[in-house]
Parts: C-alpha cells; structure tokens; sequence
C-alpha cells in the first residue's frame, strides 16, 4: 500500500513537472503578450503595439497615435495634402514659447520618425530665434517645394493652408498629436 502512494506521490509530481516545463516552453513559442489588437480602416488593417498603431502603407510600417475615424472630426480647409505629398523635405515650426511646446516637439518627433521610413526628411526649427540653435523658419520660408507645417494654439483643431504654409492649430495636448496624425494620413493618402 505505500508502494502505491509512493507511486502516486511521484506521479503527481511527475505531472506538475510536465505542466510548468509545458507552460515554460508557450511563452517561450508564442511570447508573453496576449492578442493583438486589430482594427480595418478602409483597406488598411492597423495593429495595436504598445502605445502606438500600425499599418503597412505603401509597403512601410507607419506609426500612429490616433486611428484614421479618431481624427475625422480634425477640420481640414483647402487640400493641404497636396501639398505635402511628393516631398523630399517638410520643415515643421512652432512658437519657441509655446504653451504647449511639449506636445509640439513630441508631435514633431513622431512627423520626423515615420516620414523618415518614406525617405522624407522633417527640419525642426522655430519661428524666432532659441537658445537651441535651431534654424528659425516661418511661413514665409515655405515654397513648392519645401512646404512649412506651422504648430500653433488654436481655438479648434484645424488645419489650413497659406501659401505653402500648413497651419496646424490645436486647442489642448493631445490635439497636437491628433492634428499631428491627420497631417500624415493625408500625406500617405489614407485619408483625403
């Protein structure tokens, strides 16, 4: 009879070896995260990553913060994406005193690292002189060839256009980011 518990004992023990080395190896083969989010826009399948989403577009990841039905509300006057698009340089400004010069920057940062996977380069610079050294561009700097997008606060988040200048205006924080994000799906021709 204590042959049999013995035999028990080491079966169950058995057992639990199998289960944890079993689980062991599922993170190890599937990883630690859960499903991934997914939401379809239009063609488009984005992919929830951590604090971000992505879609292939054109045949390159894209990072975003917002999904394209999130920033439909952003009032867009004039086709300012057609003057973005075909570019091989975008320079991006904002007041050097912002209110919201956090928000800018990091709406700036993100412009700068998805556009560089479609080899367009994004120049960061302010409209007067910084104790950053960074180059002072204003509308007036803005061409058909090197348009200027122009942060600024605003009443509502809206983006219009002044002579190859894109006025980006936004009333909080995370409107930059949004208006940040309708200003590249328009450029990547997501949405019009």
């Amino acid at each position: 009879m204590n042959e049999k518990k013995e035999k028990k004992k080491w079966g169950m023990i058995v057992f639990i070896i199998f289960i944890m080395i079993g689980t062991s190896f599922s993170f190890v083969f599937f990883g630690f995260s859960g499903a991934r989010e997914t939401v379809k826009y239009k063609e488009l399948k984005f992919v929830r990553l951590q604090d971000r989403w992505e879609a292939k577009i054109n045949g390159i990841n894209a990072a975003f913060s917002f999904l394209p039905d999130e920033v439909e509300s952003v009032l867009a006057f004039e086709d300012f994406s057609k003057e973005l698009q075909g570019k091989f340089e975008i320079d991006v400004t904002y007041d050097f005193n912002s209110t919201y010069k956090e928000s800018i920057a990091l709406a700036h940062h993100q412009m700068g690292l998805t556009l560089a996977a479609y080899n367009i380069f994004v120049r960061k610079g302010f409209t007067a002189n910084n104790s950053f050294n960074l180059p002072i561009i204003t509308c007036d700097n803005a061409t058909i060839n090197v348009p200027v997008v122009y942060f600024k606060h605003g009443n509502a988040t809206r983006i219009h256009t002044e002579n190859y200048c894109i006025i980006a205006e936004a009333p909080t924080n995370a409107d930059f980011i949004r208006v940040k994000d309708r200003l590249l799906y328009g450029m990547l021709g997501v949405m019009g």
